[in-house]
Formats: structure tokens, sequence, C-alpha cells
């Protein structure tokens, strides 16, 4: 649609009023400082009421089109809440602990999106190494519990009204909700083109290889074994709460079926997750089950920088040390990534994405007229301050001139330069993402991503890779048409932060499982395991082949670019794995390893 028939942005300039409450503030600016001045103005933001539900991800040909620039916005300066008092709790768990400790308990919940089970929140903590176990101690004075731990990290519940006790625990770092991974999925079409006819044929369908499908749930895996999936499995839940099916989740579940269709003579280790902490256990767990290739579908947005570094790519090194083939999505955010560095044209503190343009618009869309419907919006915020964490910046979504939701952690040396945003609402229309520097001595560069599939206003394929994607020892995948090499324009896309091309190879997405039905997996997710599957074929026929050699032949193999010519949107090229050659036909695995005698 033409320019003057959008939604228009709220200009407070317009008036001339306005206009000298405008100059009023940049003059202040000069005595007071910029973070003074927001202060003086500041006043209570009006968020809308949301609710607790949350919504399915639209299918791709759901997709909102690329529209042209919409008008402009400009952060209303009234409306920005007051940022003092550091603290070690994490936006949101602030707002939880101030709302538990005034009565409000029920609507804070609402409003920032954080589950309560039987009255307590799941949190994450950083301590000192010297006084982890102390602070475990001090949790259960608390009245809390320790579900699990994997070095200073510790996964607990506790009342929300003890969250500010927690945070005051000397040896507390900072504390935080559990990062949630997010499951790729945006079968089985993608075997047809693979080459797998010269393996299957010779009676080479991954037998003595184990793969462990690592995800967060696996619901229903039992009804579909000896049919989907091998007669027998090796399944572990390393949930607080066991639950293999991750609260009714079949994505694993799908997941496996595909490793199967390739590999179908392989060991599956279905293992699920759902918190970091849980996933450090899980893979110290396939470390010793001496396991050979891993398939993960799901990703870690927000959670280092992109550029091999941070807590979950130090698992991929792990495992790569343990001998492990790490095989990851490269996530599905090439149409809701931007990137870029922050510019202040105006001088008010807020970042420009384009001209005077101080927010990034997202529009949030009803698939049919009068549908119910609820939409959940997160908004991840990265910057490249991962050494010194004291570049400090912070994250508002507005609705025309209201903040429905911020986050505003304090980066003064310990809280990683990370904001992040949830916000659920049944309210569609045009929500805008606004990025302020708050106390930065250099212009940093920004990487932002929401994960929900309406496209950016302003978007960057480039650089989009969830992490750990930009793993050096993560054979990474990207999402194609079945049979062809077009790119869905949902996957991610390299290069990494320090330069790396990614992805690795592409494989077929939108695939049908009995899971899904017909079709009905999609993303990166599906396409990780037809290679995971292919890993599993050259760890069978050749056990003690390390990972990079692994990785070095399926790229080898693959159909398109080719190794030399990789790029940032197809790697090396689709899977391929064609005739056996010679070089791995000694010594070969030729008998099934036998479930009861698994170590």
């Amino acid at each position: 649609m033409n320019q003057s028939s959008r939604p228009r942005k709220s200009l407070l300039i317009q008036t001339g009023r306005i206009g000298l409450l405008l100059m009023a503030t940049l003059l202040l600016a000069g005595v007071l400082g910029a973070r003074d001045v927001l202060s003086f103005y500041s006043v209570a933001a009006s968020p809308e009421a949301p609710t607790s539900l949350t919504a399915p991800v639209p299918a791709p040909d759901a997709f909102s089109q690329r529209q042209a620039p919409r008008s402009l916005e400009r952060v209303p300066l009234a409306a920005i809440p007051d940022k003092s008092n550091p603290a070690k709790l994490e936006t949101r768990l602030q707002q939880l602990a101030s709302a538990a400790n005034s009565g409000s308990i029920v609507q804070a919940v609402r409003a920032v999106s954080v589950t309560l089970k039987h009255g307590r929140v799941q949190v994450v903590l950083d301590t000192d190494a010297r006084r982890t176990e102390e602070v475990g101690q001090r949790i259960a004075d608390l009245g809390g519990v320790v579900e699990t731990r994997h070095g200073t990290m510790l996964q607990a519940v506790l009342p929300p009204q003890q969250l500010e006790p927690l945070a005051a625990i000397d040896g507390v770092a900072f504390v935080r909700p559990p990062h949630q991974p997010q499951t790729q999925a945006v079968v089985s079409e993608g075997t047809q083109g693979m080459g797998l006819e010269g393996w299957h044929n010779t009676g080479f369908k991954g037998r003595g290889a184990k793969i462990a499908i690592v995800d967060l749930g696996f619901d229903s895996y039992q009804t579909l074994m000896g049919k989907e999936l091998p007669p027998e499995v090796v399944a572990r839940s390393f949930r607080a709460d066991e639950d293999i099916s991750g609260e009714g989740n079949p994505h694993g579940t799908a997941a496996a079926e595909v490793v199967y269709d390739v590999a179908p003579e392989a060991t599956l280790y279905l293992v699920n997750f759902s918190t970091e902490v849980e996933l450090a256990n899980a893979i110290d767990w396939l470390v010793e089950q001496k396991v050979h290739v891993i398939s993960s579908s799901v990703g870690w947005p927000g959670t280092a920088y992109g550029d091999g570094r941070g807590s979950v790519n130090g698992l991929v090194q792990k495992a790569e040390a343990a001998g492990i083939v790490w095989v990851q999505a490269a996530g599905n955010y090439g149409e809701t990534h931007w990137s870029g560095r922050f510019s202040d044209s105006d001088g008010n503190g807020f970042h420009n994405f384009s001209g005077s343009d101080e927010g990034n618009t997202v529009t949030l869309r009803r698939s049919r007229p009068n549908e119910e419907r609820v939409f959940r919006v997160e908004v991840f915020l990265t910057w490249d301050d991962w050494d010194t964490l004291e570049q400090d910046y912070d994250l508002f979504l507005f609705k025309g001139e209201n903040v429905v939701a911020q986050s505003t952690a304090f980066q003064n040396g310990t809280f990683p330069p990370l904001e992040h945003i949830v916000f659920t609402t049944a309210s569609p229309g045009d929500y805008w993402i606004s990025v302020q520097r708050f106390r930065a001595n250099r212009r940093v560069n920004l990487d932002l991503v929401t994960t929900i599939n309406y496209e950016l206003e302003y978007n960057v394929p480039a650089e989009s890779l969830v992490i750990p994607a930009d793993s050096p020892y993560a054979l990474t995948v990207g999402a194609v048409e079945p049979g062809t090499l077009n790119l869905r324009p949902y996957s991610s896309q390299g290069p990494t932060k320090d330069g790396r091309p990614k992805p690795d190879l592409v494989a077929g997405d939108q695939v049908s499982t009995a899971t899904y039905g017909p079709g009905a997996f999609p993303g990166t997710s599906a396409a990780v395991p037809y290679v995971a599957g292919a890993a599993g074929l050259i760890k069978s026929a050749q056990p003690s082949m390390p990972p990079h050699l692994v990785r070095l032949m399926l790229l080898g193999r693959a159909q398109g670019p080719g190794v030399a010519q990789r790029n940032n949107q197809l790697g090396a090229g689709s899977v391929f794995m064609g005739d056996l050659p010679g070089t791995l036909m000694l010594p070969m695995v030729m008998k099934q390893a036998p479930l009861a005698n698994l170590p």
C-alpha cells in the first residue's frame, strides 16, 4: 500500500508545544546529562494487559510480505521509565519481585510472561566458583530448591518474594530466568536426492553408530517404535521434572523419524532438556555414552554474540573433543534479524534505524478476519561487549506512544550485553522496537532478532545464525526446497561475527513425518536430522574417523558451490552421500550394537 495509507507512527514534534518541550530537553541535556534528563521527564508506562497464553508460529506460507519503510517513529521521551539502582536481577525478575512484594503478583506474572509452578519461579544463578556451595545452602534457607547445577551455574526454584534477598547473597553474580531454547521448525521427502542408494543397497545403514537427538520433547515417541522409529531406543530426560514428552512437545520425535529414514540401523538416543544447565548435564552424559553424532534442531538466540564463544558453544567444543559430530540448525531468522552499528544522528540517545526513524516495526496480523489469536513476541538485543560488559544499552517495545515491554539490565561489569523482551498480547497491529544508549563510551555493533515469524521493517539476513550455529566445531545446516538449491527465505545466513562462512551444508525441509503430517515439518529443524543421519552412516563405516574429517567428507561430497566456493547462504551445497569411497571400506562395523550391552 502507498505511504499515505499506512498507519502513521506518532511524531511528538508535530506541535509547537511539544517542539518547545524538545528544545528544553536538549538544553537540559547539556547541563544534566542524557540519563538525568530522561529521569526528569520519566513517567509510568501504560502497558497493555497481555494474557498468559501463547500462540502457534505461523506456517511459512503465512509469512508477512516485505513492505517499504513505514512512516517515521520517534521515541516519546516521557514514556521511558526510570532506570536506577543497579540490580543483579534481570529486568523481568525485578518487575516480578517488586509486584510480589506489593501483592500484585498475578498481574505481574501475566505482564512479564514468567511462569510460576506451585507458586515458585525458576531461575538460573551465575555464582562465584568459591561460594557456589554456600549459595546453594542460602537458597534452601530462602525456601527454594536447587534443581540442578553445572559448574558455577545453579538452576533453582523459589518464591518470588525471595528474589531480592537471593540477589543480595554474596557470591551471586546475577540472577535471570533460564535461557529458553527455540526449536528451528518453520518428512520424508528430504532423503530423495541424497545419494543414499549406494550405502543402503550394500548394507550400510548405520549399524554400530550412536546418534543422539537432543531436543525439547519426544511426545508419543513410544507409539512409533517399530514403525517410524527403531523397535528400541535409549530415552532419557534431563528436565527437572524428568518429563520426556517436554509437556507434550513432539518436535524431537519428528526429528528422530528423519534420522531413522537416513540411518535405519543406528542406535538412537532421545534426550530432552529445557534449560542450558540441563543441556550441559545431558552433554556430559552423552560423552560418557560415547555417542558418535548429536543432532540439534534447537537454538539459543541472544545468549552470545555469534563469534563462536559462549557457554553453549563451549558444549559443542566439549563434544568435539570427545569425538562427537555436532550437527546444528542454522536458525530460522533470515527475515526477523537486524544488525548494524549504533547511530544517533539526532543526539537523543536512541538508535536511528534509517534516517530519523527510531523504530523497527513488526506488524502482527491475524491469518483470517475475526480470528481469535494470542501473539507471543520475543525480542533479543546483543552487542559486541562480551569481554568488558560495560557498554550499557536498553531495549523497548512500543505500540503507538506507549511502552508495552522493556528490558533495562545494568551492564556494569557483571551482566552480559543482552536485553530480552517477552511480550504476550491478543492485540494485532504495528509494534516497534527501539534501542537506547544508557551509559556507553563507544558506538557498539548491535544485533537484534525476534522469534515471531513476521518480517521486520528493517531486516538484515546476513549474520542471522542462531547460537551455536556459529561454532567452528558445529556442522551447521540451512534449509532449502527439497531436491533444489532454492534457499528458504527464513533460513539463517552467515557469516559468523568473526567472519567465518556459514552454514556448512543445506538440506530439504517442509517434509512429511508421522508426527506432523504431510509436508508439515519445516525449517532448519527438519534439515538437520538428514545431515545427522548422513554423519551417522560415515561413523558406522569408520567409527574412528574424527569429527573434523567427517565434516570435511560431507562438505566435499555436497552438490552445489563446493568447498572452495562455499557461501553464506548454501555453504558447500546440499548434503549428498553418493558411492562408498574405497578408503572407507575397511574396517567396517557389520553388526548391530545390542541395547543391552550399551555402556
